[in-house]
C-alpha cells in the first residue's frame, strides 16, 4: 500500500505559505478550546491509484458572469454496504466509501464559481484533492463552520473567545508554532467585548490549507436560548454581525480578493429567532448580508419572493445612484465595524455585486423547492437567473443517491459496482450536459446542424416523483427520442466563463476517477496486484465546452478568412482508450451524404475548426505561445489521417462590447498542420498580427500523434489580451473523426519583467527532481519486513516489498541548489500537472531513467502511483516486477544481489515531473535504504 498524505500547502490563494503554523497544533486549538471536531480526511493513494476523498459533503458553486450558482452536496447519511442494499444512519455528516471503488465526483468545476465543501461538523475543511481541483479549473473553495440547535454555548465561546486565555507574549518575541497563536489574536471589539480569536482561527486554516473562505451557517433559536429576554438576544446578533464583518474584511486584507465569506439565512436579526425567510428582509436578514460577501437563502421561495428581493434591491441601488452618481467604493474599516453597514451596502452596488451575492436555493432533492427538483432543477435555476440572482444549488449527489434510482434502474446492483457507476454517469451527465444519440459510424445524412436528444429510463420515474410531491396530473410516457428544448442541461444556464488569467492551460478531459489509468498511451490496470478502480478529484481535469447540442463546426475559407457554420460534432468522454488520465475525447461528426461530402471535398484552401474549451492565457505581452494538441485518428473508414492542427482565439477582456469584427488568419499548407488564429483587427487595441512558425508532427506511442505549432505575438496596448478560447482544426474536406488525448497552450517567453514558468526554467536548467527516501522504522525492522512471500494466488514474477516510510521530491529552481537550502521551496506542485512514481532496479544506470519526453524507460519498471496537489508519498508495501533475470543483474558497482539482502536494496523509486506543457521536464531518483 502506499498513501499520499495531505499536509503539503498548495493554492493560488497565496504564494507564501506561513511555516509559523502548524496543521495538528492548530486542530488542537479547536479540539481542545472550541470543543468542535475538525472534519478533514486525508486522500489516499494506493497501488491502486486510489485517493480516498470524502465526497464533497456540499458543493458550493457559482456558475456565470453575471450570477453566482452555489452547488451543495448533501452530507446528511452516512451510506454503507448492507447485502446490495443501502442503508441511511443518521450519525451527523460524512461518507464511508469503499477505498476501491470509483465513487461521486463533480465533474463541472470549469462552470463553477465557488465549491462550499459542506457537512455537519463543526468545522469542514475541504481535502487536498478537492483543493487541487478546484485549483485546476480556477475555482474558489470554502469550507464551514456551521453551529446547530443546542449550540449557543459554542456561539458564546465563538465570539468571546477562549475563558482562560494564556498571558501575552511581548512583541519583542519572535512567534513560534508554540505562541503564535496566543498572542496575536486578541483584538476585542464593541461593547461588550468581542473576541476575534476564532475568527483568526478561521482565516489561518483557510491560509493553510489554501481554501477561499468559509460558509457561515448558525441555526439556533436566540430567543429561545436566553429564555425570551430580548436585549439580551439583540446584544447577541450584534455582536455576531460585527464579528462577521471583522472575518470579512480581516480575510480580505490576508488573503486577498478571493476571499468569501456566506451567510447561510436562517437566524433573524431582528429577534434571533430561526426564521428562514427565503427572500430580502430588511428586518431579518439585510444586516447580516452587509457583514458578508453573499447571502444564501432557503429553497423554499417562490416567485413573489423573488419579486420582493428585485424591489428591495432595485431600491438601494437607487438611492445610492442618487446619493453618490457612482463615486468610488467607499472604504470600510476595521475599527469602524460598529457603524459598517452603510460602507458596505454601499460597496456593494458601487462595484455591481449587490445582485449576484443574493444566492437563491435550488435543491435537486426537491424538498420544498419550485419545481420539484431532480431533473427539473434547471426550470427553477431559470427562473433565478431571470430575476437577476445567482443560484444555489443543494446536493448535485442526487443522480448518486437518490431513492428513485435505488428502487428502479439499480435496485439489483451494488453501490459502486462497475455497471452502478455507468449509470450514474449517464444520469449525471443527462443531468449537466444532456444525452445523444449514438449514431450509427455507417450512416450517413444530410441534417449536419443537429443532433438528437437522448432521454434515460429514469427520466420517466423522476418526473412522476415530481409530479406526486407537488400534487400535480402524472405525465405522460414520452419516446426515448425527444425534441430540445424540452429538457434544458443545468450547463447551457452556466457556460464557463473566464475567471483567472495565467500563463498556461492544460487539461486531458480526465475524470476525477477510473478504470486504472492511462500514461503515454499504455493502460494500467490491474485491480489485484496494481492500480484498479480509483476516485481521486485531483486528477479531474477542465471538460470540454460542449452540451446537449453538440458542437458547431466552422468552416474558415483560407481567401475570404471569414467563418461560416458548417456542421455540428458530437463530443463523448469515453475509457477504452486514452494518452494520460482516466480516457480521452472521441470527437465524431454525422457522415455526409454523398452528394453533401463531394460539396466539401471541392472547396480548397479551406479549414474547419471546432472549439473546445475556454482559456485565460495571457497573451499581453508579445510572448510566443507554443500550442501542443495529442490526438489519434478513429478506426479506418470513420474518419482521416490528415494532420489535426488548432485554433485559438484572442480578444481583450477590457473591451467585452467591442464592435469590432475579428480578423481570421488561417496557415493551411498543404498536408500540413491547420492553424488558425483568431483575433481582434489591427485598428483595435488589442491587434495581435500572430506569426504562426514551427507547425509540425510527431508519431507518438501506441497510434498518438503530436501536433505542435509556436504562434509569435506582437506586444498588445492592453495589459488585459488574453488567449479565451482553445480548438482543433482539420483541412476541408476531412470530417472529425477523431480521438483527443491532451492539449496544452504555454507561454514560452514571458515579458522580462516577469518570472518564467518553473517548467520552462527546469527545462532550460535541466533539473532533477531530488527525491528522499525517510524510513519510519529501524532498519532491523524494515529488513525483517521485507521478507514477504510471493502472494500464493499471484503469477510468479512478482514480490512485495513490504517497508515503512515517506518519499519526497521538489524540484528546485536552479540547478545548483542544495537540497537543504530551506530558504527556496523549488518548483511548486501547483506547477506541474502530475508526478509519475515509478519503481525499477538498482542495477539500471541512473542516466537511462527517463529522458527530457521520459522516454528511455528502462524494461523492468512498475507505475506505482500518479500523484497531484502533493510532494510526498508515504509507503507501506509496494508489488514490484521480478524475474528471473533479476539475479544475474549488478547493482551500480558491479556486484551481484544476494537474496539474503532486504529486496527493497535492489529496487529504487523513479519520480517524474509533468508539466503545463503536457512533457516530461525533470526526473530524478533515490533508492529504497
Amino acid at each position: 500500500m502506499a498513501t499520499v498524505l495531505n499536509n503539503s500547502s498548495r493554492s493560488s490563494v497565496s504564494r507564501t505559505t506561513p511555516r509559523v503554523l502548524s496543521l495538528s497544533y492548530c486542530s488542537a486549538v479547536f479540539l481542545s478550546i472550541f470543543k468542535a471536531l475538525i472534519y478533514h480526511r486525508s486522500c489516499y493513494l494506493s497501488l491502486k491509484l486510489l485517493r480516498y476523498k470524502c465526497i464533497g459533503e456540499a458543493i458550493y458553486m457559482t456558475l456565470t458572469v453575471f450570477c453566482s450558482v452555489v452547488l451543495f452536496k448533501d452530507a446528511n447519511f452516512d451510506w454503507t454496504q448492507d447485502q446490495q442494499h443501502r442503508r441511511k444512519e443518521w450519525e451527523g455528516g460524512g461518507y464511508s466509501e469503499h477505498p476501491l471503488k470509483r465513487n461521486y465526483t463533480c465533474e463541472w468545476l470549469s462552470n463553477i464559481d465557488i465549491f462550499i465543501y459542506f457537512s455537519h461538523h463543526r468545522v469542514s475543511i475541504p481535502p487536498q484533492q478537492w483543493i487541487t481541483a478546484a485549483e485546476t479549473h480556477h475555482t474558489r473553495i470554502l469550507g464551514t463552520l456551521i453551529l446547530e440547535n443546542d449550540s449557543f454555548h459554542e456561539l458564546q465561546l465563538l465570539l468571546e473567545g477562549p475563558n482562560n486565555p494564556p498571558p501575552a507574549v511581548p512583541s519583542s518575541v519572535a512567534p513560534t508554532t508554540c505562541n503564535f497563536y496566543y498572542y496575536h489574536y486578541y483584538t476585542n471589539l464593541g461593547t461588550p467585548p468581542i473576541s476575534t480569536y476564532f475568527a483568526d482561527r478561521l482565516i489561518d486554516l483557510a491560509i493553510h490549507h489554501q481554501f477561499h473562505g468559509w460558509l457561515i451557517n448558525i441555526e439556533i433559536d436566540l430567543l429561545k436560548a436566553l429564555r425570551n429576554n430580548l436585549p439580551r438576544v439583540r446584544q447577541c446578533v450584534s455582536s455576531l454581525k460585527i464579528w462577521l464583518d471583522y472575518l470579512r474584511l480581516q480575510g480580505q486584507k490576508r488573503v486577498g480578493k478571493d476571499w468569501e465569506i456566506i451567510w447561510y439565512d436562517s437566524v433573524s436579526y431582528y429577534d434571533g429567532r430561526l426564521n428562514w425567510a427565503s427572500m430580502l428582509r430588511e428586518q431579518d436578514n439585510l444586516a447580516f448580508m452587509s457583514a458578508t460577501s453573499s447571502i444564501f437563502l432557503d429553497y423554499h421561495w417562490s416567485r413573489s419572493h423573488l419579486s420582493f428581493s428585485q424591489e428591495f434591491v432595485q431600491k438601494f441601488v437607487s438611492e445610492y445612484s442618487s446619493r453618490n452618481s457612482f463615486p468610488p467604493p467607499p472604504t470600510e474599516t476595521l475599527e469602524r465595524l460598529t457603524t459598517s453597514f452603510q460602507p458596505a451596502m454601499d460597496r456593494k452596488v458601487a462595484t455591481r455585486q449587490l445582485w449576484r451575492s443574493v444566492l437563491f436555493g435550488v435543491d435537486v432533492f426537491g424538498r420544498g423547492c419550485p419545481y420539484g427538483g431532480g431533473f427539473s432543477s434547471w426550470k427553477a435555476a431559470q427562473d433565478i437567473l431571470a430575476a437577476g440572482f445567482s443560484v444555489a444549488l443543494f446536493a448535485p449527489g442526487w443522480t448518486w443517491e437518490a431513492e428513485v434510482f435505488l428502487h428502479e434502474d439499480r435496485a439489483q446492483l451494488q453501490e459502486s459496482s462497475a455497471e452502478w457507476w455507468t449509470r450514474w454517469w449517464r444520469d449525471e451527465r443527462y443531468f449537466w450536459t444532456g444525452l445523444l444519440e449514438d449514431p450509427s459510424p455507417t450512416t450517413t445524412t444530410t441534417d449536419t446542424h443537429n443532433l438528437v436528444s437522448l432521454e434515460p429510463p429514469t427520466a420517466y420515474p423522476d418526473s412522476c416523483r415530481i409530479a406526486s410531491d407537488t400534487k400535480r396530473p402524472k405525465p405522460r410516457k414520452g419516446a426515448e427520442f425527444s425534441e430540445l428544448p424540452q429538457h434544458k442541461p443545468m450547463l447551457e444556464l452556466f457556460p464557463v466563463r473566464h475567471k483567472k488569467v495565467c500563463w498556461w492551460f492544460y487539461t486531458n478531459w480526465s475524470l476525477g476517477s477510473g478504470r486504472g489509468i492511462w500514461v503515454d498511451g499504455q493502460h494500467h490496470f490491474d485491480p489485484v496486484y496494481g492500480i484498479g478502480e480509483w476516485t481521486d478529484m485531483a486528477m479531474s481535469f477542465p471538460k470540454p465546452d460542449l452540451t446537449i447540442r453538440g458542437g458547431k463546426v466552422w468552416e474558415v475559407s483560407g481567401e475570404s478568412a471569414a467563418a461560416v457554420h458548417a456542421g455540428v460534432a458530437r463530443c463523448e468522454l469515453v475509457e477504452h482508450v486514452g494518452w494520460f488520465g482516466s480516457g480521452a475525447v472521441q470527437v465524431r461528426e454525422p457522415l455526409l451524404a454523398p452528394a453533401h461530402a463531394a460539396a466539401a471535398a471541392a472547396a480548397t484552401g479551406s479549414v474547419r475548426c471546432l472549439w473546445m474549451n475556454t482559456t485565460s492565457v495571457s497573451c499581453a505581452h508579445g510572448e510566443v505561445l507554443q500550442c501542443r494538441l495529442v490526438w489519434k485518428p478513429m478506426a479506418p473508414g470513420t474518419g482521416s489521417v490528415a494532420p489535426l492542427g488548432l485554433v485559438v482565439q484572442a480578444r481583450d477582456l477590457s473591451d467585452p462590447a467591442s464592435t469590432h469584427q475579428p480578423t481570421i488568419s488561417v496557415h493551411c499548407p498543404a498536408d500540413g498542420v491547420p492553424v488558425v488564429v483568431v483575433h481582434p483587427p489591427s485598428e483595435s487595441q488589442a491587434a495581435v498580427e500572430p506569426l504562426v512558425i514551427r507547425a509540425k508532427t510527431r508519431h507518438l506511442e501506441h497510434g498518438w500523434i503530436e501536433s505542435v505549432c509556436h504562434i509569435n505575438t506582437k506586444p498588445f496596448s492592453s495589459p488585459s489580451a488574453i488567449i479565451d478560447r482553445l480548438g482543433i482544426a482539420v483541412h476541408e474536406g476531412t470530417l472529425f473523426a477523431h480521438y483527443l488525448g491532451e492539449i496544452s497552450l504555454v507561454t514560452k517567453e514571458p515579458p522580462a519583467s516577469s518570472q518564467p514558468h518553473p517548467a520552462d526554467q527546469a527545462e532550460k536548467d535541466d533539473l532533477r527532481v531530488q527525491v528522499s527516501w525517510h524510513p519510519e522504522s529501524a532498519p532491523d525492522e524494515a529488513a525483517s519486513m521485507d521478507t514477504a512471500n510471493i502472494p500464493t494466488d499471484g503469477p510468479s514474477d512478482r514480490r512485495l516489498i513490504n517497508t515503512l516510510g515517506t518519499l519526497r521530491w521538489r524540484v528546485p529552481l536552479h540547478a545548483d541548489d542544495d537540497d537543504d537550502d530551506d530558504d527556496d521551496d523549488g518548483v511548486s506542485q501547483r506547477d506541474m500537472v502530475a508526478w509519475l512514481v515509478y519503481m525499477t532496479p538498482r542495477a539500471e544506470p541512473s542516466s537511462d531513467i527517463g529522458t527530457g519526453d521520459c522516454s528511455g524507460q528502462p524494461p523492468m519498471k512498475r507505475l506505482v502511483a500518479v500523484v497531484r496537489g502533493v510532494q510526498e508519498l508515504s509507503l507501506t508495501g509496494i508489488l514490484v516486477p521480478v524475474s528471473h533475470h533479476l539475479d544475474h543483474l549488478g547493482d551500480t558497482q558491479g556486484e551481484a544481489i544476494h537474496h539474503h539482502q532486504p529486496l527493497s536494496h535492489h529496487w529504487s523509486v523513479v519520480v517524474h515531473a509533468i508539466a503545463a506543457c503536457g512533457k516530461c521536464v525533470a526526473h530524478g531518483s533515490c533508492a529504497l535504504t
